[in-house]
């Protein structure tokens, strides 16, 4: 049986501050991603948006990808009454996906024009979205949660899991068929694929509200109460 560590516990606010310290040092390491300083780069607003607007771009979109992701992780971690070693684990397997998130960017800022660097980024997403599902359905497998979800709550919540790393997957075959470009616009389809999929939960179990909507689930107490 897996040691579990009550949210009074020490063990509990180390893990929370540790994951937290991994978001920001990933957050802070995504501005290094542009760093053309040349004389030419920044002579003029034109040189500056050529030498550094893709790598800007990517940065941003980094950078809201990071806070997102964050801004659940923490909500998650706060709906948890307890942390045991195997949730911990699937957290640090989730947290190796944020820290790749430099690396991918500045592939992503510098080669965006290519396949291989569009790809690389999509897997990392693919992976973060998967992995960020795994972290919420061990903890409610194993009883961690304050509020015990039904079996209806667990299936909504990994279905709505599916949007993230379904678009970007599709993305990665778009990108060597139809170049880099297309397969980057094909992200947009997330707006299209969360609203699906809720709607498709909406009628397979009735409106999240009927279920005790799944908020609910992740509404707890701040963690550094």
């Amino acid at each position: 049986m897996a040691r579990s560590y009550d949210r009074e516990a020490l063990e509990f606010a180390r893990a929370i501050t540790f994951f937290d310290a991994i978001f920001a040092f990933a957050v802070t390491l995504l501005i290094t991603t542009v760093d053309d300083f040349t004389p030419e780069a920044w002579s003029s607003l034109s040189a500056l948006r050529e030498a550094n607007g893709a790598s800007l771009l990517a940065f941003t979109i980094s950078f809201l990808v990071v806070v997102s992701f964050w801004r659940a992780n923490h909500r998650m971690l706060a709906s948890f009454r307890a942390l045991d070693n195997r949730l911990i684990t699937v957290n640090v397997a989730f947290m190796f996906g944020i820290v790749l998130l430099p690396f991918v960017t500045e592939a992503l800022g510098r080669q965006g024009t290519q396949p291989l660097a569009v790809a690389a980024y999509a897997v990392v997403l693919s992976y973060l979205g998967v992995m960020q599902a795994a972290v919420w359905q061990t903890a409610a497998r194993h009883g961690l949660l304050r509020h015990p979800p039904t079996t209806a709550q667990q299936r909504r919540h990994l279905l709505g899991s599916i949007p993230v790393p379904l678009v970007f997957l599709v993305s990665i075959p778009l990108g060597y068929r139809f170049g880099a470009n297309v397969a980057q616009w094909s992200w947009l389809g997330l707006f299209v694929a969360g609203p699906l999929v809720e709607a498709i939960g909406d009628r397979v179990w009735g409106p999240a509200s009927r279920l005790g909507d799944s908020d609910d689930l992740l509404d707890g107490e701040d963690v550094t109460d």
